[in-house]
């Protein structure tokens, strides 16, 4: 530092308050510079110190504590102060300015007091706060306070949402072992089947070929959002904490292992050893979720995903079926090597095909898709889909050898598949005004199909496609709607694991603007599919359902007179005695002004005040927040 730059920083606002060392250097430099120079104007750096202190700092400090004590309130005022000074710190921090704190002479100051701003819950959540936004993301100095705060074990629950924090694999490993733990142990009925299948429901493969346009052009130009374990709260979760934290925990996770390759590649690594140590299905559904969420974020993990299937004497089939996934699109001739290797005698491991985006592709082209498949295609599709979904298989985790496997249901399984997927095809391609209820004739061997978990799948998103692409055709004759309905209702009472499923694509629906449909077809449209919510209901859905509608009525996403027909509805299927957890669940609904201002007369207003009759003896018992 020479003359010059010293006096610079002398002149500096403050600048008594600055670094000890930088300060006793500038303050040296300018006596030398003093003593050399006979100049009687020379800057007498003392006086430089004396003359630009003004002690803002020190006077916010003083009114600060000054604040607290004149409060009876101590630690509101403190964290009003606190606040202010957070959101000022976010709004103006500097990052080339931060970094000056890092050099040779200061980082030992910083690490000091560093090591104490970090015991205070607001400036950590100040420093998490900035290290999640963009402009940060490789922040040096916010990156150094991270390992100040793993070094506390207590403080790792807070870096599972801190993405800045898992570049370091020490701090990654830690959030890792911390978020595992409750997800393997959580109970059975919170991360099961039922939750794989239902978040896999909505799995939208990204085309880049011709065999699912129209499929891929519908769900790219309706931008609805539904309800998945990553992108939305489930209702039916708020009431339930332990669920609730589950679910948090779960979507962290999601985060976590799609925030790079090599974090995805870490955890689907960790949950390889456990599901090879643990001998159980719960680190397997968290590695299909894993994967089914890295596909929903356009992540390419085909290689890992084909890695874990214990077919390395297999490298034809695994080849093809990478290329199937990196490519999501069915190739013919790599589905044709998988269809012709899953027919000989010996054939790969049964996991290399349960890929949750193969088999979504296989559902599509199956039933999905109006476009008419060649009778090959079909039959190859149809074996490959069936042997997916009922093929047993044993395999050593240790060899990776197969130890045993029945496949003896995949012939009646493939006749339904094909059966299923003929009615579908058929359905998808009618439309016009001219489309009778005598076109649904095999509307009945369609419904004995649905038993099969695989045929309910791949109806379900048949469905999901059929009631966003026919809106103009029910506007025109609503009559053809009814097939579908019967359809949905039938899914809805021999699959129990698809119904929330149907929930979520129902209540999409039913908040969403019908633009185009007039206003009365769309009344009549909506109250159908407030006829399949009632149905999930009496299949024993229960409370979820009456949640959801009690959300989309507060959320004013549907309109009252819909939330009024569902009330009078479920009211007209329920009788008495009601269950203590239905009268209230359904009693905030039931009791709103709206609703019962809107029922004046008639039976409907008997159903009401009887049910109010019922839950009044009983408000004591059954009083709770509303949902």
């Amino acid at each position: 530092m020479d003359r010059s730059e010293a006096l610079k920083f002398l002149r500096r606002k403050d600048s008594i308050l600055e670094n000890p060392a930088v300060q006793n250097t500038a303050v040296k430099t300018g006596e030398d510079g003093s003593a050399s120079d006979d100049d009687e104007n020379t800057e007498d750096p003392a006086k430089l110190l004396i003359a630009n202190y003004k002690g803002a700092i020190e006077f916010l400090f003083e009114i600060g504590t000054w604040l607290t004590y004149t409060d009876d309130d101590a630690q509101s005022t403190r964290n009003i102060i606190e606040s202010v000074v957070m959101e000022t710190i976010l709004q103006n921090y500097d990052r080339s300015k931060a970094i000056k704190c890092l050099t040779d002479d200061n980082v030992s100051d910083t690490m000091e007091w560093l090591s104490q701003m970090i015991e205070s819950p607001t400036w950590r959540q100040t420093i998490y706060e900035l290290a999640q936004q963009p402009r940060n993301e490789d922040c040096p100095f916010l990156s150094l306070a991270m390992p100040c705060i793993a070094v506390k074990d207590e403080l790792i629950g807070e870096l599972i949402s801190v993405p800045l924090a898992w570049n370091t694999l020490e701090i990654f490993l830690k959030c890792v072992a911390y978020i595992l733990h409750p997800l393997l142990t959580a109970d059975a009925d919170l991360i099961d089947d039922d939750l794989f299948l239902h978040d896999i429901a909505f799995l939208k493969p990204v085309v880049k070929s011709s065999i699912q346009p129209t499929v891929q052009s519908l769900q790219q130009q309706q931008q609805y959002q539904l309800d998945t374990i990553v992108n939305s709260d489930r209702v039916d979760s708020e009431v339930d904490p332990n669920k609730k934290r589950i679910y948090q925990i779960l979507r962290h996770f999601l985060d976590m292992g799609c925030h790079s390759e090599h974090t995805y590649l870490i955890i689907q690594s960790v949950l390889q050893c456990l599901i090879r140590q643990r001998k159980d299905n719960s680190a397997k559904r968290l590695s299909w979720l894993l994967e089914s969420e890295a596909t929903r974020r356009h992540r390419d993990v085909s290689r890992y995903s084909v890695y874990f299937c214990f077919a390395r004497d297999y490298p034809t089939e695994v080849a093809a079926m990478r290329v199937i996934l990196c490519e999501q699109s069915l190739v013919p001739q790599h589905v044709d090597v998988l269809y012709e290797s899953y027919r000989a005698e010996a054939p790969p491991p049964v996991n290399l095909i349960r890929q949750p985006l193969f088999i979504v592709m296989l559902a599509d082209a199956l039933f999905a898709n109006p476009e008419r498949l060649l009778s090959k295609q079909q039959e190859c599709y149809a074996y490959i889909y069936a042997y997916a979904s009922v093929t047993v298989e044993e395999v050593d985790c240790d060899t990776e050898r197969r130890i045993h496997l029945d496949r003896s249901r995949v012939s009646e399984a493939n006749k339904e598949v094909l059966e299923a997927s003929r009615i579908c095809k058929h359905w998808n391609n009618m439309t016009g005004s001219g489309v009778s209820l005598r076109a649904f004739r095999d509307l009945p061997n369609l419904l004995q199909c649905l038993n099969h978990r695989a045929v309910a799948f791949g109806v379900f998103r048949f469905l999901w496609v059929i009631f966003r692409s026919k809106r103009v055709d029910f506007e025109l004759n609503l009559e053809t709607m009814k097939p579908y309905c019967i359809v949905v209702n039938e899914l809805a009472s021999v699959n129990p694991f698809i119904r929330p499923a149907i929930l979520s694509s129902v209540t999409d629906l039913l908040g969403s603007v019908m633009e185009g449909m007039e206003d009365l077809s769309q009344l009549e449209y909506k109250r159908m599919l407030v006829g399949l919510l009632v149905h999930l209901v009496t299949c024993g859905y229960v409370l979820p359902t009456i949640r959801t509608m009690h959300s989309l009525f507060d959320r004013n996403r549907v309109d009252v007179s819909i939330a009024r027909h569902f009330v009078t509805e479920l009211l007209n299927v329920a009788a008495p005695p009601y269950d203590v957890a239905f009268m209230n669940c359904f009693y905030p609904l039931v009791s709103h002004p709206h609703i019962v201002d809107g029922l004046q007369a008639g039976r409907n207003t008997d159903l009401v005040k009887e049910f109010i009759g019922e839950f009044l003896p009983h408000g004591a018992l059954c009083a709770a927040p509303r949902p």
